[in-house]
Order: structure tokens, then C-alpha cells, then sequence
């Protein structure tokens, strides 16, 4: 078991005051098997009360409002986490996760890429259909938006690491093999990141293709979905017409 602090702060500048500011966040490190929270934060800034709760994917969900006129919203979750190494049972129904949704689209081209690698468990295929997709593509950020398909992606053949995430999933139900997306921290990243989670042997697993490596210890886990619409870190709506800029950081260190 190793220990990691984690402080990730967000803070969005609006270019005129907006009010009527209802928000959901995904900010806080979720519990499982083999991550353990000793000790969480949060601070919203300008907010009322938050309500604590959890999404459809039991993933902890975090969301409140603001309706005085404000130019910035800033929040910033903080903490430490317990982990052992990346693997736990399967406790909901992996149906969901064996077929496409918007994000994952497969392409005819695409279809090919995977061609010959029926040998093998789910996660030896995954991880070289991982290896495969960080030799193919080249981690270009600005290109793609949130809303890029994993085909548009492979088609650019550029991108950052959400359409790593994405592309990989696409493959590997294409190929048989249940995948979701998660996203949390990890140690080194200035920003948030995304990586797969892949069903093996009643097991969940974690690959990041973007670094091309089977998970063990040092991410730090805040949600999983279908794909990335399920699972923004900040989603919410408010009232006016000000154009906005999101500042991130994120600091993960092993403690001790």
C-alpha cells in the first residue's frame, strides 16, 4: 500500500459577471477496492451549501449554486489516498460497457487495426492494442475537442489523452472486451487525466495508453462512464454572455 496527497484547483475567469450559476462537479477521489481515502477536502468558492451525492455510475458527485453575480468560480478538492495496486472485482453489470456509445465510434479503418489479435486474455490483447495506439498516434493537445469521436481522433491521427482513452475503448469492444473511461490525477500531470479501464477475468484493470503502461500505483481514480460525456470533472450553467478561462493544476506526491 503506498499513500498520496493530492491537491487539484481549478479556477475559471468569466470575461463579464454571470449569475444564476448552477454547477455539478467530479472532483473527489472515488472508494474502491483498491483505493482508500484517508482524509478529503473541498472548497467552492462562491457557492452556498454543497450537496454531496453520487451519479448514475456511483461515481461521488459534488454540486450546488450560485445566483449573485460573480466573474469567477473557483474550487479546489484536496486530500490523501490509500492505494494498492490497480485491480478490483466487477460489481455492476459490464453489459453496458460491451457496446459503443457516442464517443467511441468505430470507423472502417479503425476495424482493421485490430485485426489478429483474437489470441490471448482481455488484458494481454488490450495492452498491445494500447501499445499499437501510442505507436500510431502522436499527442498533439488543441487539435480535438471534448466532443471528438474516437474515429475523428484515429483519423486525425492526433490528440491528448481523452482520445487516447476513447480510441482504446472503441477497440477493444470492437474486439469482445468490456471498457469504460476513468479519469482522476496522476503524479507528474499538470492537469487532469484519462485512462481505460478493461474487464479481465471478473476483474477491472487499468491501461493508459496515452503512456502506454499497465496500471499499478499513482493514479488516483475520480470517476468512470461510457466515455467522457459521462464523467466531466465540471460541468454547469448559468445565466448571462461572458466568454470563459479555465486555469488547472494538479499536484499528486507519494507521502512518505
Amino acid at each position: 500500500m503506498k499513500r498520496f496527497f493530492y491537491n487539484y484547483q481549478t479556477i475559471t475567469h468569466f470575461s463579464k459577471p454571470v449569475g444564476g450559476h448552477y454547477f455539478l462537479l467530479r472532483c473527489m477521489p472515488c472508494v474502491n477496492a483498491c483505493q482508500q481515502v484517508g482524509k478529503r477536502e473541498l472548497f467552492v468558492h462562491p457557492a452556498g451549501s454543497i450537496i454531496y451525492g453520487a451519479d448514475a455510475w456511483k461515481n461521488p458527485v459534488q454540486y450546488g449554486s450560485r445566483m449573485e453575480p460573480h466573474d469567477s468560480f473557483v474550487f479546489v478538492s484536496s486530500g490523501e489516498v490509500r492505494l494498492t495496486p490497480y485491480c478490483f472485482p466487477e460489481g455492476t453489470t459490464a453489459d453496458v460497457f460491451r457496446v459503443q456509445s457516442r464517443l467511441t465510434v468505430l470507423s472502417a479503418t479503425m476495424r482493421t487495426f485490430f485485426a489478429g489479435m483474437e489470441e490471448g486474455t482481455a488484458l494481454q490483447r488490450a495492452l498491445c492494442l494500447s501499445q499499437k495506439i501510442h505507436a500510431y498516434m502522436r499527442y498533439v493537445p488543441g487539435k480535438t475537442r471534448t466532443e471528438t469521436t474516437a474515429a475523428d481522433a484515429f483519423a486525425l491521427q492526433e490528440g491528448v489523452c481523452q482520445d487516447y482513452a476513447h480510441i482504446l475503448i472503441s477497440l477493444c469492444r470492437a474486439s469482445g472486451i468490456p471498457a469504460r473511461y476513468a479519469n482522476g490525477f496522476i503524479a507528474g500531470i499538470g492537469a487532469t487525466h484519462a485512462w481505460v479501464e478493461v474487464l479481465d477475468g471478473g476483474k477491472w484493470r487499468g491501461i493508459d495508453p496515452t503512456h502506454n503502461c499497465l496500471i499499478e500505483y499513482g493514479y488516483i481514480k475520480v470517476a468512470h462512464g461510457r466515455d467522457a460525456m459521462d464523467c466531466p470533472v465540471n460541468r454547469g450553467v448559468f445565466t448571462g454572455i461572458a466568454a470563459q478561462q479555465t486555469e488547472i493544476r494538479v499536484i499528486v506526491e507519494e507521502i512518505g
